[in-house]
């Protein structure tokens, strides 16, 4: 029996080490996931001072694991508290009818689905006011049950008040060139079945420029809105729709008509309308209006709008107050155009520009102290093709505001991603064309997207050339008081070729003339623009004023311009025009010269 117990021994003594074992690593295990837990915890508490957006999440008892900063806006409710106490729940409007978001909750909760659930475009209350967001509910799911769901409010107001601008006219607030160009599209989509005509017809004020300088800029936009008024009138008696889509030019979308008469039957009936209109509130002034007309199918759906503007052309031709029906155009070149501009079209949808950036250099510390952003459409086939291209195409075809507003979304987008990435800040000046200024809305574009990225207004720059400027000097000074007034910088480009004057400079906010590449190139060689380069340089600087000097190709012409106290130089010479991350080795190479990751102006 002894023998036995002592055979036995061993075995024994193994059971109890491999217990004792368990024991510990089970305390350890425990001691770790408490270690772990506690960690996680501190990591949620942590994050509710870093997430932006309003998130909590609970568990399927309704207690709330993790709560930041910002849902608390709409519950008053700290980690460990059980919803089913909350007293008050933010109400989420859902086609039209209002819900509590405890209700929501509730029926993710049953649905023990795990799948995410998403409600977009719905209003919340918040502070006794209502806020258009996005909702988003992610479950997880194990063995039929919900341990935790996690729910995230998504601001989304100023993506559609960036919308609204998309679409939107800045001086009538009526729909404009967007708007129209999305709306002819399902109108297409509505006659495919039926097989029925819709005309697309622009009215145009004739000799508008000659009443702007008659009556001047303001008085004559009051024309316009007398215009707009009736128009807007008629439209929404008629069940037609009206969009405002330059200065003058208004677009009526005519639905079902039975024949291509009854549409300028229509049409001259609304133009003598708005020309006695004018008449009655000004009898000094005589004015007729004309119209060009396109129809739908006798033109296909890319080709309506510039149909009808090559009609409204044909019609100034013939003189005031013509109407024209633009006629099916088959011959190659017109398809060769036509071509063109589906693919701009399509390199808008798809992405296809891009921006370079060429530096810009400090004459005095000869580091770089901005860029000029320019578009290149990178075609899938034709590979980069310059603005001098396409620029002019997109502008007669009216997408221009579009790239505009792709073009200031990339810029301001890319500042944000250097800050982010410890990038030395610099100033990008951002080109504006005669439809934007004209539209008088940009700054209420760039000021959302500043806003939305959280980037400086000091940090963008609005280059115009002189001409556009000097179009209209009271226009041009409330159209930069806006910009100023939001903190942009302003840039005259192309100084010297126009017809303004410094004693003009000097009544608006600008803040940088940018030379003419004419008298830069050839400086060295002509003592004429020599003498008018260092003349404009020192009136300048006279007025406060900082000079760019662009086109600088070479050494001497840098070095000249140097002495001559020239504030900011810019050209081949000194660097190309360079996709984003050539640029962004650029600024770390001047960073590393520099040693510092200060701010560095032209202001």
């Amino acid at each position: 029996m002894q023998s036995t117990n002592n055979l036995l021994l061993p075995y024994i003594s193994i059971i109890i080490l491999a217990f004792f074992t368990l024991v510990v690593l089970y305390f350890y295990q425990k001691k770790k996931s408490a270690v772990s837990l506690e960690r996680k915890t501190l990591l949620l508490d942590i994050s509710a001072d870093l997430i932006e957006q309003p998130t909590i999440i609970l568990a399927e008892t309704y207690e709330v694991i993790f709560v930041n900063n910002e849902f608390q806006k709409y519950i008053e409710a700290k980690k460990g508290d059980s919803l089913k106490k909350v007293s008050s729940f933010p109400l989420v409007q859902i086609k039209g009818d209002w819900a509590s978001l405890a209700n929501i909750i509730q029926m993710r909760l049953e649905r023990a689905d795990g799948d995410t659930l998403y409600i977009n475009n719905v209003l919340v209350t918040v502070d006794e006011k209502s806020k258009p967001v996005n909702i988003k509910i992610t479950g997880y799911k194990i063995d039929q049950k919900m341990p935790y769901i996690g729910l995230v409010i998504y601001d989304i107001a100023d993506k559609l008040e960036l919308s609204k601008l998309h679409y939107q006219n800045a001086t009538t607030g009526l729909p404009n060139h967007n708007k129209a160009m999305a709306d002819i599209g399902l109108m297409v989509n509505k006659m495919l079945s039926k097989e029925k005509k819709f005309a697309v017809a622009l009215i145009s004020i004739d000799n508008f420029l000659e009443i702007i300088s008659v009556v001047g800029y303001h008085r004559s936009l009051i024309k316009v809105s007398l215009i707009a008024k009736y128009l807007q009138d008629v439209s929404i008696r008629q069940g037609l729709s009206l969009y405002h889509m330059t200065s003058n030019n208004f677009l009526l979308l005519l639905p079902e008509i039975k024949s291509t008469q009854e549409g300028v039957a229509l049409i001259d009936r609304y133009k003598t309308d708005c020309e006695n209109l004018l008449h009655s509130k000004n009898n000094d002034l005589h004015f007729s209006i004309s119209s060009g007309i396109s129809i739908y199918p006798d033109n296909d759906t890319e080709n309506l709008i510039n149909g009808a503007y090559r009609a409204l052309l044909l019609a100034n031709n013939q003189g005031a107050g013509c109407t024209i029906v633009v006629k099916p155009d088959k011959d190659t070149t017109k398809a060769e155009r036509l071509v063109e501009y589906k693919e701009i079209k399509k390199a808008l949808e798809n992405d296809q520009f891009s921006i370079y950036y060429q530096p810009i250099y400090n004459t005095e510390s000869n580091l770089i102290a901005g860029a000029e952003a320019l578009v290149r459409w990178i075609h899938p086939d034709k590979g980069v093709i310059p603005p001098g291209h396409f620029l002019p195409l997109v502008e007669k075809t009216g997408f221009m505001k579009q790239l505009s507003t792709q073009i200031a979304i990339k810029v301001i987008t890319q500042l944000h991603t250097w800050k982010a990435h410890g990038f030395k800040k610099i100033q990008v000046s951002v080109n504006l064309s005669m439809r934007e200024f004209e539209a008088g809305d940009f700054h209420d574009i760039i000021y959302t997207l500043l806003e939305k990225n959280n980037i400086g207004s000091s940090q963008l720059k609005i280059e115009i050339t002189e001409n556009i400027a000097m179009f209209n000097e009271n226009y041009t000074l409330d159209q930069f008081t806006k910009l100023k007034e939001i903190g942009i910088d302003i840039s005259l480009d192309d100084f010297g070729i126009g017809y303004s004057s410094f004693s003009m400079l000097r009544a608006l906010p600008v803040d940088t003339i940018k030379l003419d590449r004419s008298f830069v190139t050839d400086m060295i060689f002509n003592k004429d623009h020599y003498s008018i380069v260092k003349a404009m340089i020192a009136v300048a600087h006279s007025l406060d004023l900082k000079v760019v000097a662009e086109g600088i190709e070479d050494m001497q012409t840098a070095s000249m311009l140097k002495d001559l106290d020239c504030d900011y130089l810019q050209g081949y010479y000194l660097g190309k025009p360079m996709p984003v991350f050539e640029f962004q080795e650029l600024i770390r190479s001047d960073m590393q010269l520099s040693k510092t990751d200060d701010i560095i102006l032209i202001d």
